[in-house]
């Protein structure tokens, strides 16, 4: 492919940038971010409306993915606690639930224990009805996760935080797949936010027991832990560990021991499960890095776990380095750890659905809230590297999965991973100490607002 000539390539780059300048416009970002709210909410009302025999006219069971925590619920409502593993007993209730679903296609409740009993009230109340509850739950964790994280970060301006509220409510991973889907990401958004909302204000005990919270779905903290344990923060490890062990108190105490350990059976054979029939694991749905290699080279293939271990190997030294040094650079470094820490767990891992990568949104305000603090004119931080990179995590799950299942490529993976080597690259403008590099700052900083 011949490259353009530098000329040509200057007023490409002009036309691009003013494209841009153009259609992020504040009005415009919010205009888009409430037709996107309004679309969901008709897509939400008519789903609900056209239901025969748990299908809607739109091909999707009734609730979405919240059928397997209302089934969890009814079983620990209607049946010994023991039972709530018992994935025929699963089975029979979730087909009972949405008699139109094929008998081969199967939504198993893999949460721990603990996770099950905030759906015992829940499954009380008829599905649908339980079901449009659980939306407005997970909406409210969703904000109240987004408020703190706001007030965490203290720089990012009023006018600023609304669009970046509408952008977060309408972004495409949590709008569809995680509120309309029923999943549960929510709640994750929520204690993390909460944990670094504890972090900041020096209760790291209290940030840890908030952590602890994210065993609902334990790869969560795939990096997190060890970040904590490399970068010596041993009192919020304590938190995590106090509440781990109150979470695995209340778990036994709800289904006894036995299906406590088959639980943990569960969780160790989840990666053999994913790699299972496509009715219950869909592998285009999933963004980890694991699930993008058996996606591009097959499930059969020996290369993907190759392709998996080398990204680690490269990335998990880096990273390592960077948690040792967690505390040398004052707030706005321990940021941007945090920062590419979180979206580097939902690349490097073994089971990361789409509507978890809303945990990107926690990211990115931590990026904003360094660049911020730093910038002599608000302007110029939406700008640049920045700007490319909010647009890519915003537009790309709206087409990824598509690709994903025509093709084998899941082009949001990759996205994602530049999502968190961004924090990395603006911690290259630190020295060893902590203090900031000028020139390697104010590179990463540039201001690239338009091309004359």
């Amino acid at each position: 492919m011949t490259e353009l000539p530098e000329p040509e390539l200057r007023t490409y780059r002009h036309h691009v940038a003013a494209y841009l300048v153009r259609y992020l416009d504040p009005q415009f970002i919010r205009f888009v971010s409430v037709m996107v709210l309004v679309g969901g909410l008709v897509f939400l009302t008519l789903a609900n409306r056209t239901i025969e025999g748990g299908r809607n006219a739109f091909g999707w069971n009734a609730g979405a993915d919240y059928s397997c925590f209302y089934v969890a619920g009814s079983l620990l409502n209607n049946y010994p606690a023991e039972q709530l593993y018992n994935f025929d007993l699963q089975s029979e209730l979730y087909h009972a639930l949405l008699p139109s679903v094929p008998e081969t296609e199967e939504l198993p409740f893999v949460n721990p224990p603990f996770f099950a009993l905030l759906f015992r009230p829940l499954s009380l109340l008829p599905y649908l009805t339980s079901y449009l509850i659980w939306i407005a739950l997970s909406t409210l964790f969703y904000v109240a996760g987004f408020v703190l994280l706001r007030r965490t970060l203290g720089s990012l301006p009023a006018a600023s935080s609304t669009n970046a509220l509408l952008l977060a409510l309408s972004f495409f991973p949590f709008v569809l797949e995680c509120a309309i889907g029923g999943n549960s990401s929510a709640f994750g958004f929520f204690f993390l936010a909460l944990a670094l909302y504890y972090e900041r204000c020096n209760k790291h005990t209290a940030s840890g027991i908030a952590l602890s919270l994210c065993f609902y779905k334990p790869t969560l903290l795939l990096l997190i832990l060890p970040m904590l344990l490399v970068g010596r923060r041993f009192q919020t490890l304590f938190g995590v560990v106090v509440g781990g062990i109150a979470l695995a108190g209340v778990s036994i105490l709800t289904v006894g021991w036995d299906s406590s350990v088959g639980y943990v059976q569960t969780l160790l054979n989840l990666s053999q499960m994913t790699a299972g029939a496509e009715e219950v694991f869909r592998t285009w749905k999933y963004v980890d890095l694991l699930s993008f290699s058996r996606l591009l080279l097959g499930p059969e293939s020996s290369l993907t776990w190759v392709l998996a271990a080398v990204a680690a190997l490269v990335v998990i030294p880096i990273l390592i380095r960077t948690w040792w040094t967690i505390d040398d650079g004052g707030e706005e470094r321990r940021d941007l750890i945090w920062a590419s820490t979180i979206a580097w767990t939902l690349v490097l891992n073994l089971h990361v659905g789409i509507y978890d990568s809303i945990l990107v949104v926690a990211s990115l305000l931590l990026i904003a809230g360094v660049l911020y603090r730093r910038a002599t004119d608000p302007s110029t931080v939406v700008v640049g590297p920045f700007r490319w990179l909010l647009v890519l995590v915003y537009l790309t799950p709206l087409f990824s999965q598509h690709i994903a299942r025509w093709i084998g490529f899941q082009p949001f993976t990759l996205i994602l991973a530049a999502a968190a080597a961004y924090p990395l690259y603006l911690l290259a403008g630190y020295s060893s100490r902590g203090r900031k590099t000028p020139a390697n700052y104010a590179a990463a900083i540039k201001d690239y607002r338009t091309y004359d």
